[in-house]
């Protein structure tokens, strides 16, 4: 197997694309060393890649044929995919590591045969001790070797580059120039009778020099998406941006009619507490102010004052909220302000006198 690195300063002179300005291979396939019985179809096999790359002959080679001129015209195609959409990463390969997918599997596939087999299916690897498995052992451990391409993790390249070939043959050479390649070859210690049948003539040349590039981006997006359900909510249900500006504000002022509701029940309850406990109060003094009275002392009625006083506050507290809690009921569970009552006068029981 041989490579064959081609720059763009192999065509010093190329600001164009013509079959002239082509990378032309003159090769002898010497059938004369072909074994018999074994080798059934004399040629090449030829595979054109990226510089920098090894070349997959199984996945992307083509066979050319002895006795035939092939010109070989090529068009470069680049495919940009997207490695992340949705979140979802490592959608393709980013590596660099291969040309295309099948060069992937390829080499997966050579591996697996490495490891399993103890031999190689190709000569690429000969320099690692590794020889091509042709026993039949050997072949039947390659068969089923191949069959675990299954656990390959091969993806499609994120940057993938392709050339897209026109191929045409013609019988080569002509009875006219066979003359001069006879003389030719002479030169070179050779007869042409004895190579007519293993020469082959090669013509690599670029059909243009744009690239055509094809860039995958997202058929549905996320606002494809919204604006979607928006117009079926329009189409079905009437319902506008607007409308679901309103349901959110409705939302929100359940949301604070609750919250002010639980606020408003937990004061009620503290204020009633508070009540119960001067109304305790109130009536401890009355009865301390009772004892003081039958004593005959001032202060007996100062405390039966105090307390009667503090009686009439916790009352007046209770049916304020007991006012509020039925505004609330009647209003339909609606807002309303309410001011609430200074506290009462405090009266005094007793005559002026008699104090």
């Amino acid at each position: 197997m041989y490579c064959m690195n081609l720059y763009f300063v192999a065509f010093p002179n190329v600001y164009f694309a013509l079959a002239i300005k082509a990378f032309q291979l003159f090769l002898n396939v010497n059938q004369s060393d072909y074994i018999p019985y074994v080798a059934d179809d004399p040629g090449v096999v030829l595979s054109i890649h990226e510089n920098g790359y090894r070349p997959y002959l199984q996945s992307n080679g083509f066979s050319v044929s002895p006795g035939f001129k092939t010109d070989i015209s090529l068009f470069q195609k680049r495919m940009l995919r997207k490695r992340e959409v949705f979140g979802n990463t490592d959608l393709c390969d980013d590596s660099g590591e291969f040309t295309n997918i099948q060069a992937c599997f390829e080499l997966c596939i050579e591996k697996i045969v490495e490891k399993n087999c103890n031999c190689s299916p190709t000569l690429s690897d000969v320099s690692l001790g590794l020889w091509i498995c042709d026993d039949p052992e050997e072949l039947l451990c390659m068969a089923l070797a191949e069959k675990g391409s299954d656990n390959c993790s091969c993806k499609e390249p994120c940057n993938e580059i392709k050339y897209e070939t026109f191929r045409s043959m013609t019988t080569w050479p002509g009875r006219s120039y066979v003359g001069v390649l006879d003389a030719i070859l002479k030169q070179r210690g050779v007869a042409y009778q004895d190579l007519r049948e293993s020469l082959l003539f090669i013509n690599i040349y670029f059909s243009s020099l744009q690239e055509e590039v094809t860039e995958e981006e997202l058929a549905y997006t996320i606002e494809n998406f919204w604006s979607d359900i928006g117009g079926s909510l329009g189409l079905w249900v009437g319902m506008s941006v607007i409308s679901l500006g309103e349901i959110l504000e409705l939302g929100i002022l359940i949301l604070r009619f609750i919250r002010k509701r639980s606020v408003r029940l937990l004061t009620t309850e503290q204020k009633r507490d508070e009540a119960e406990v001067k109304f305790n109060d109130g009536l401890n003094q009355i009865i301390k102010g009772f004892n003081g009275i039958n004593e005959e002392k001032q202060e007996g009625r100062i405390e039966f004052n105090d307390g009667l006083n503090k009686i009439i506050r916790s009352i007046n507290m209770l049916s304020a909220e007991q006012q509020k809690t039925d505004n609330d009921e009647n209003a339909n569970y609606s807002e309303i302000a309410i001011v609430e009552n200074a506290l009462p006068k405090q009266y005094n029981v007793f005559p002026d006198h008699v104090l």
